[in-house]
């Protein structure tokens, strides 16, 4: 492990009771952290997510030091005590939590944060070194706002909100309660909104704000841009990975999934719990219905029915698209036998 696990112990039967599991073999075992089946030593927890290669996994554990292992409920007898459940990634959730709990930054107001005599920061937030919070802006309870971040003239940050160094938050923009946006992220800048005029593009004013909802989460270097006239909205739930941009005036439903390396064009609609998958584009204007999930790099040139699984340039049925791919690998053998076909033709004619 990289990161520093705290000095806390717990048994498996205890670990069990928080993730609403339940244990096979010996329950009374005592875990003193979390690491790979590779990596494990005495008294450690490692983890199996799914039965795709229980043989091979089984193999690693007849040589791993772990004390136990969180499986799911379907997964053999694993030579070692289990905490088994339907999910068990939620187990694995649980148990990160208990060994690597928040540390809370201990400053309130840094002294070299600058924050504004007309801004309100909460007794309870904190503002870390060299972080910025302009006129009229609002850091509620609990957020923390950490090192070079910079929140804008009259945004919001809401409560227990965490954010990371070097983001910067603009003007009127407003995220809600417990957020968390990585490292370098950009929420409110200006929208790409030009106009032709006299031979030269002149710049729309981007007077709109970005409006992120509560327990949203941001990656790194993600780029939300403000509304033209309205709010770019993300909604509730909905977790963006790092290097995503979102152009002005998008509408973000609830719950949604938005994998690395997505660009959302101006306007466009995702509803709720929708799956843009890595490096997935779309045009302006269209809309993507819920629950729908667009697997990696395809192109959504116009709007997509509720529940869909599509993928391609232009979009089709994820099935039909597999088929179409699996097709044109057999293509250079249909060329060859077309090409003899075409020869033994040419041999017909010419007797």
């Amino acid at each position: 492990m990289i990161q520093k696990q705290q000095s806390r112990t717990i048994s498996l039967h205890d670990l069990a009771r928080l993730a609403e599991g339940r244990v096979v073999g010996d329950g009374s075992v005592l875990l003193s952290g979390v690491a790979s089946a590779h990596d494990a030593g005495p008294g450690q927890l490692t983890f199996l997510s799914g039965a795709k290669n229980y043989a091979a996994y089984l193999e690693l554990l007849k040589n791993s030091k772990a004390a136990a292992v969180i499986a799911p409920e379907d997964a053999p007898e694993l030579g070692l005590p289990s905490l088994r459940l339907k999910n068990p990634y939620f187990g694995l959730v649980k148990a990160l939590n208990f060994f690597f709990p928040f540390e809370r930054p201990d400053y309130s107001l840094h002294p070299t944060a600058f924050v504004s005599e007309h801004a309100e920061v909460d007794s309870t937030a904190s503002v870390g070194p060299q972080a910025v919070v302009e006129e009229g802006a609002i850091v509620e309870a609990g957020a923390v706002i950490s090192a070079h971040a910079y929140i804008g003239r009259n945004a919001r940050i809401g409560q227990n909100t965490l954010v990371h160094p070097g983001v910067r938050i603009l003007a009127d923009c407003i995220v809600g309660n417990n957020c968390i946006i990585h490292a370098n992220a950009v929420i409110g800048s200006d929208g790409f909104g030009f106009t032709p005029h006299q031979g030269r593009q002149l710049k729309v004013p981007q007077v709109g704000n970005v409006v992120v909802e509560d327990d949203v989460e941001i990656g790194a270097c993600v780029t939300v841009d403000r509304g033209a006239l309205v709010s770019t909205v993300i909604g509730a739930g909905t977790k963006i990975d790092n290097m995503v941009h979102i152009a002005h005036n998008v509408q973000i439903g609830k719950n949604c999934v938005i994998v690395a390396q997505v660009g959302i064009s101006g306007s466009t609609i995702l509803e709720d719990e929708v799956t843009l998958a890595g490096q997935v584009g779309t045009v302006g204007h269209v809309r993507v219905g819920k629950g729908t999930t667009v697997a990696a790099r395809g192109v959504v040139t116009s709007d997509v029915a509720p529940g869909s699984f599509v993928s391609g340039f232009p979009l089709k049925p994820h099935s039909e698209e597999r088929k179409i791919l699996a097709s044109l690998r057999k293509l250079p053998d249909l060329i060859k036998k077309v090409r003899e076909l075409e020869k033994m033709l040419e041999g017909n004619e010419n007797k």
